[in-house]
């Protein structure tokens, strides 16, 4: 581009310091405008009459967008603007504020910005389209219908461009909308005038199947892909046609009978009467190879699913298909068997990799272990140095542990793999006793099973989460922030008289033990105190009767995943035991059953008195790695404890929520700290260029664009998720000073 006006700005500013004459710099600046914009119309002209509309859209400013989430449809988060850079970061400012009016909060989405519209969604699941260049809001589309409320998390949309028309696709509860990008309406083609019910078609009636889709869908041709996950039901990817919303094909990620993997599940019923194996984190695409990627969860329940020995195809696994048909190109399963919530957490992220001499088409997948696994993307070939090792056996009655996990040789790991004494706290001598004497009661080890004395171990908030990474295709490196907390897992059988912990429970509170049943107390605790962002459920009489609380189990609300699956009296003794009433059910046919049923009694981080980690920091990385090498290049601490700080004690890193992007600027932008935080690292050293306090928490991954010569960074900053209140409803865009 000969013309930019922050450029000229920039000029303007340096020769007034030195005292020049600017009349020669008018004139210049006048005389380039002018032929640019002359310029500007000859391309256009050109491309108009040797290109079809479709393609001019994709070729016109291709580089000034952010048109898919993750930044290109291969998830790589990298943008060639370069005029935020090193040089001028620090004189980075706000150039708007857009306030949602929705203070729910966790907005984890990717905002996409097309020809100077940007593409937001709330997080009770408006579509938003706002003027990129100041804010101002354009259109705003609300999804619900008579008696539908919709929240929960909503991680990305997708836009299918074509000759007629833009299509603004996206997810609210189980329905996949279908947007006119340019008006802000359903398009009443598609599916039920404009949606389609994603738990349609399946195993069981809708209503039965918790189906959702917090990631991001895709687009390959006339197609737009969805991955699902659900509590209740097995989850699936599937194809529609993005003007009838009519399914092309499906893949099972819990194999029917007829199925490839169906024979590794020793639960022959699991397919039907399983659940999970979801597909959060998100789809990548390779267009010219006809390959959609994904990466997997486990099955549920979590920590226990007795009687069902084998690997569990395709849990944990990364699957390249066929775009077109659905069919399976290549699978490689990371951990077979998973008792540990060890999803794979984001979407695979493609590129070219320079090995040998030779230039391999190459995906990465990132991992809550610390791991990064690549692969020769076209025929499934692991690059990534991995040896099979065995490890210990459940000894939990009816569980069985896969005999064998992965270990990781290179590339370099970028979070801790095993807990060990080592690394206990030593941020001061109480937090250190009390972190010694409760590691003394545990059982820790590489891959060590649950059981009831109980296990410390990383890696449920990862090693990566949902963010994934960030690639400059220029210098092979890949920017990953990760998480290093550890977790206490412990198990108690629930039909025995101790494991259900409280006195008469079944008489008082028989509701109890299908709490405990369902898994609610992992979440909302033994005692429903609730947990990091998860509420507490006592005190609730007078705020919700019976059929609210029922609802809410059925329908799910916030981040709280539908739960189709309980029997109806089931859900009405829990719904009595979470309000403390009192009730008669089916408590003595549970209390003659012999078979143990064992459950974690919450997911318990190992945390000191004082609630900081009881492991030694760094808790929060951001990390640099060298995919030409394998070798890490640099890690730094993300985030901080104020206090702690101003104590003398170096900075720590905090748990960390979101995702990077790096550009050729020579920088990384992230938010994701429990600071509430926005931060711009040089990619080359790890060090910290500017950074900025944002109102609520930016649990998000951050976009850049350009508009008008005007390069911008945008971010969701609305709190909320795992790291907890407080929650927001505002997006930020920074930019260098315009004048």
């Amino acid at each position: 581009m000969i013309y930019n006006k922050m450029y000229f700005t920039q000029y303007k500013r340096l020769a007034m310091k030195l005292g020049f004459d600017l009349s020669f710099y008018n004139l210049l600046h006048n005389f380039l405008k002018l032929m640019s914009m002359a310029m500007t119309l000859v391309f256009v002209i050109l491309c108009y009459t040797s290109c079809s509309k479709n393609e001019v859209v994709g070729s016109i400013g291709a580089a000034k967008n952010w048109s898919y989430t993750g930044g290109t449809e291969k998830q790589i988060k990298y943008s060639e603007l370069d005029q935020i850079n090193k040089n001028n970061v620090e004189d980075l400012e706000v150039a708007w504020i857009y306030n949602s009016g929705d203070t729910a909060g966790n907005f984890q989405g990717n905002p996409l910005i097309i020809d100077g519209i940007m593409y937001i969604t709330t997080p009770k699941q408006r579509l938003i389209a706002l003027n990129a260049e100041t804010g101002n809001q354009i259109w705003s589309f609300n999804p619900e219908r008579k008696n539908e409320k919709f929240g929960g998390v909503n991680r990305g949309i997708a836009i299918h461009r074509s000759a007629d028309k833009s299509i603004v696709f996206y997810a609210s509860g189980t329905y996949l909308n279908a947007i006119n990008a340019k008006t802000g309406m359903a398009l009443t083609d598609f599916g039920d005038n404009g949606r389609i019910d994603l738990g349609a078609g399946l195993l069981r009636p809708s209503g039965e199947m918790g189906i959702t889709a917090p990631a991001s869908p895709v687009i390959f041709n006339d197609l737009v892909i969805v991955g699902t996950m659900s509590w209740s039901a097995p989850a699936n990817v599937s194809a529609f046609n993005v003007y009838t919303g009519e399914r092309e094909w499906i893949f099972n990620t819990i194999p029917h009978p007829d199925e490839e993997g169906y024979s590794t599940w020793g639960d022959k019923d699991f397919w039907k009467d399983g659940a999970g194996v979801n597909v959060w984190g998100g789809l990548s695409v390779d267009s010219e190879n006809k390959l959609i990627f994904f990466a997997t969860g486990q099955p549920k329940d979590d920590f226990f699913r007795p009687e069902n020995p084998g690997s569990q195809l395709f849990g944990n696994s990364i699957v390249a298909l066929n775009a077109e048909s659905g069919k399976k190109v290549w699978h490689y399963q990371v951990i077979p068997n998973d008792l540990w919530d060890l999803d794979l957490p984001c979407a695979p992220i493609l590129f070219d990799l320079e090995k040998n001499g030779k230039t391999i088409q190459a995906v990465a997948q990132l991992s809550k272990t610390g791991n990064t696994f690549l692969f020769n993307r076209l025929t499934g070939e692991l690059l990534s140095e991995v040896e099979e090792r065995p490890v210990p056996q459940s000894k939990l009655e009816g569980q069985y542990t896969y005999p064998t996990q992965k270990m990781v040789f290179w590339p370099e790991p970028f979070s801790r793999q095993e807990f060990t004494e080592r690394d206990l706290t030593d941020l001061n001598p109480k937090a250190h006793a009390f972190a010694e004497e409760w590691f003394q009661k545990r059982e820790t080890g590489w891959y060590k099973p649950p059981s009831q004395k109980g296990i410390l171990f990383y890696g449920i908030h990862g090693g990566a989460e949902w963010g994934g990474g960030s690639y400059c295709p220029e210098t092979q490196t890949l920017y990953v922030n990760s998480n290093e907390l550890a977790w206490d897992i412990t198990m108690r059988d629930i039909n025995s008289a101790s494991g259900n912990s409280e006195p008469d429970s079944g008489n008082k509170w028989p509701g109890r033990k299908f709490y405990l049943t369902y898994g609610c107390v992992s979440c909302h605790g033994n005692d429903k105190e609730g947990r990091d962002g998860i509420p507490e459920l006592n005190g609730l009489m007078n705020k919700y009767d019976i059929q609210d609380i029922v609802k809410i189990i059925r329908k799910g609300k916030n981040n709280m995943p539908a739960f189709t699956q309980i029997p109806e009296d089931e859900v009405q003794l829990i719904a009595q035991y979470i309000l403390g009433l009192e009730g008669e059910g089916k408590e003595k046919e549970y209390t003659v059953r012999k078979q143990p049923l064992y459950r974690s009694m919450g997911y318990t981080k190992f945390l000191d008195p004082e609630g900081y980690p009881a492991t030694k920091p760094p808790w929060g990385t951001m990390n640099a790695i060298d995919l030409s090498t394998g070798k890490i290049k640099w890690k730094v601490p993300l985030g901080e404890y104020k206090e702690l700080v101003e104590q003398g004690i170096e900075v720590t890193g905090t748990e960390n929520f979101g995702g990077s992007i790096a550009t050729k600027g020579g920088l990384v932008f992230i938010g994701a700290t429990r600071d509430r935080k926005f931060r711009a690292f040089d990619k080359d050293t790890g060090e910290i260029l500017w950074e900025t306090q944002l109102p609520f928490g930016g649990y998000s991954t951050p976009s850049t664009y350009e508009v008008q010569g005007r390069q911008y960074v945008v971010i969701a900053s609305t709190g909320g998720g795992k790291l907890g209140p407080p929650t927001g409803d505002a997006y930020i865009a920074y930019a260098l000073p315009a004048d």
